[in-house]
C-alpha cells in the first residue's frame, strides 16, 4: 500500500478547506460563512445495556447519542453577529419577561423546536459543514437534522489584547447525515 505522499494524485483532507452554512431564510439574522472560524465534525456514541449471568457480564449496543457540534465565529460589526444570535433565540420563541409581562398574544411564547427549525422561515433551518479538496469541489457534507442552538457565549471583553472577538455556539441535534462529494448536488438544497 503506497502513502498518500508518494502517490502524487492522492491527498488528504485539509481542515482549513470547509465551510459552514445555516440556511436562515430571513436576511436580518444571516450567519455569514466567513464569519465562522472553527467547527467540529459530529461525534456519536452508543448507550449500553448489560446482561449478567453467574460469573459472567455481556454488554449489547443500545442507542446512539449524538453529542454536541460546537462552533466558534468571529463577532463583525456588519453584519452584527452577536445581535443576529440573539434573534434567532427571539425567533425561536424566546420573550423577555418586560414582554411578558405586558400580556398580548406573543407575550407568554416560550422557546420551542418547532421555533428553532423555522418553520416561518426565521429559524437555523438546514445547518450543514460542507468539506472541499484545492479546487473548492465539495468533498463530503455532513448535514445537521432538527439543530437548535444549546448555549452561546458572546465572549470576553480585555483591554490588554488585540484578538478579534469570538462567540463560542454549542449547538444540539438529533442526528447528522453523510453526503459523499459526487451526490451532495442532488441531495443538498442550499
Amino acid at each position: 500500500m503506497a502513502e498518500f505522499w508518494a502517490n502524487p494524485g492522492t491527498e488528504p483532507k485539509r481542515i482549513y478547506r470547509w465551510v459552514m452554512r445555516m440556511n436562515i431564510n430571513n436576511p436580518l439574522m444571516q450567519i455569514d460563512e466567513w464569519l465562522i472560524k472553527r467547527a467540529s465534525r459530529p461525534s456519536w456514541s452508543l448507550t449500553e445495556s448489560q446482561h449478567s449471568f453467574i460469573n459472567h457480564t455481556f454488554y449489547y449496543p443500545g442507542r446512539i447519542n449524538y453529542d454536541d457540534l460546537n462552533i466558534t465565529l468571529v463577532d463583525s460589526i456588519s453584519p452584527n453577529a452577536a445581535v443576529n444570535l440573539q434573534s434567532l433565540l427571539a425567533a425561536s420563541g424566546y420573550v423577555t419577561p418586560d414582554k411578558s409581562a405586558e400580556g398580548g398574544p406573543d407575550g407568554y411564547k416560550t422557546v420551542s423546536k418547532a421555533g428553532w427549525a423555522g418553520a416561518d422561515g426565521a429559524g437555523l433551518g438546514n445547518v450543514q459543514i460542507v468539506q472541499m479538496d484545492q479546487d473548492g469541489n465539495s468533498l463530503e457534507t455532513w448535514n445537521f437534522y432538527n439543530t437548535w442552538i444549546k448555549s452561546c457565549n458572546l465572549g470576553e471583553l480585555n483591554y490588554e489584547s488585540d484578538d478579534l472577538l469570538n462567540i463560542d455556539v454549542t449547538f444540539r441535534y438529533d442526528w447528522a447525515e453523510y453526503v459523499s462529494g459526487e451526490a451532495v448536488s442532488a441531495a443538498v438544497d442550499l
